[in-house]
């Protein structure tokens, strides 16, 4: 296996080239690069996943690398296909990390002020979104909402608060990443909205993974 430091270089230079061709419009860099780099989450977390936290994570990282790849195309389509595939993902990724939280009743809080932020971000969206795609926009929204708030019980966890800190932070840089998402996609309002996201989405999922890596959850690497 190769050492954890030559994954994080190679990791990322996808996440360079993949961010530098959404701003340059390269769509051939974007193309190639955006994939590449979410692959590189599986050499991040190392080894084959020994229990359900560690399985849980890897297909969160499948998932979003089917939605990476569902959103390479353009339309209406492509996004709801995304949506729904990251919803999957932040399911995933919520309900490994519950696991290493003090219990459910931790969750309740967060769920309510992520639910708030969350409302507000999708109220804000449903503004000039055609009314097919308010529903997808809305569940995605709370998909999310569930995911910030399984994260962030693991701050009163049993486990390392370190890692739970690491968690913590990769669950937000994800969260603004998806919560911009179908309004970058749909009003591209700035160049470097794309880019910005994009930059997010990986150093959210980076810390994630680099959490399970580490064995905040249990046992990932044997």
């Amino acid at each position: 296996m190769a050492p954890l430091a030559l994954i994080l270089i190679l990791y990322v230079a996808a996440v360079a080239g993949a961010v530098v061709g959404a701003a340059a419009h390269r769509h051939m860099i974007f193309g190639v690069g955006k994939p590449i780099a979410t692959v590189l989450l599986f050499a991040v977390l190392g080894g084959v996943p020994g229990d359900l936290f560690g399985y849980l994570v890897v297909n969160g990282i499948v998932l979003s690398l089917a939605a990476d790849i569902a959103l390479l195309a353009e339309g209406d389509e492509a996004l709801v296909v995304g949506l729904g595939l990251f919803l999957v993902a932040h399911l995933c990724y919520g309900f490994a990390f519950l696991g290493a939280g003090p219990g459910g009743w931790l969750v309740m809080p967060g769920l309510g002020v992520f639910g708030a932020c969350s409302a507000w971000l999708v109220r804000r969206q449903w503004q000039g979104i055609g009314p097919g795609l308010r529903g997808p926009v809305g569940v995605h929204a709370v998909s999310l909402t569930v995911m910030m708030a399984c994260v962030f019980s693991t701050l009163a966890g049993r486990g390392s608060l370190e890692l739970a800190v690491v968690a913590a932070v990769g669950a937000t840089l994800f969260y603004f990443s998806q919560a911009l998402l179908p309004w970058v996609r749909l009003r591209r309002s700035s160049v470097w909205a794309q880019p910005m996201t994009l930059a997010l989405y990986w150093g959210g999922q980076l810390c994630l993974v680099l959490a399970a890596r580490w064995d905040l959850g249990g046992k990932v690497v044997p």
